[in-house]
């Protein structure tokens, strides 16, 4: 039964990804001069279908009315545990990912995550940090954008330390504001993917879930005066706490 889910949800996957790529290709094409306004909303679309597919529930939302506060110029900030988290914030707020550079080089996807305004880094390149943390300045201003700053997925128990790098970002746009997100999965230890698991593994016992329950919290936004007398490094573990305490206690 587990297999039988497994090829079901990744055969339905790969259909709509495949059916959706070219009509999103030539829109966005077409659409050019507004590829960035229009791209957020066709990955929301895109996401919201996915999580239908992977029976991904989405159970309580808490404090959602901070974002809607403010459409733009927010740099969503979130713990990161598997490949549904960007399903879940896309659905939710629209948000642009920071991707790795690999992923501009697929065909027909990597075009439309440009074209969407998706931001690639090359993790190899120390120069590189400095031109994303600049781009992800000058684009928050007309887009809402999400980073994991943990680097990788884990699970709650590991409790990965946030990179402060990305917190320097504020310096550079200080109309721009942080927003600490806390993504909470009812069974995190058989959706996170984590290693030595392969890609293909953790995707199968996600996909053996008959639902995948998650919790979202939104956090108040972090601005430029939170930075008054308080270094990028400062502000990184007072969000890692706010974002990463909630998951200590018990899903409800």
């Amino acid at each position: 039964m587990d297999i039988f889910r497994f090829f079901v949800k990744t055969g339905l996957f790969l259909f709509i990804t495949m059916f959706l790529a070219p009509f999103y290709f030539f829109i966005l094409l077409i659409f050019f001069r507004w590829r960035l306004s229009i791209g957020p909303r066709l990955v929301r679309f895109y996401s919201r279908l996915c999580l239908l597919i992977f029976r991904v529930g989405i159970e309580k939302i808490e404090n959602h009315e901070i974002f809607g506060r403010r459409r733009k110029g927010i740099l969503i900030i979130s713990n990161h545990a598997g490949f549904l988290d960007i399903f879940v914030l896309s659905a939710l707020f629209g948000s642009v990912f920071v991707s790795k550079a690999e992923i501009k080089y697929y065909p027909v996807i990597g075009q439309i995550a440009w074209l969407m305004g998706v931001i690639f880094l090359n993790r190899n390149s120390s120069n590189e940090r400095l031109r994303v943390l600049n781009t992800i300045a000058e684009k928050c201003s007309n887009q809402i954008l999400a980073v994991f700053p943990q680097g990788t997925t884990s699970r709650i128990s590991e409790r990965l330390s946030f990179n402060r790098g990305i917190f320097k970002v504020i310096e550079l746009n200080p109309e721009m504001s942080l927003l600490p997100v806390t993504l909470h999965y009812k069974d995190d230890a058989e959706i996170a993917w984590n290693e030595p698991q392969s890609f293909m593994e953790n995707a199968k016992r996600v996909c053996a879930k008959k639902r995948v329950g998650v919790k979202v919290i939104v956090h108040e936004p972090f601005t430029i005066d939170h930075y008054r007398e308080k270094t990028a490094a400062q502000i990184c573990k007072m969000v890692e706490h706010i974002v990463l305490d909630p998951l200590n206690k018990a899903y409800q």
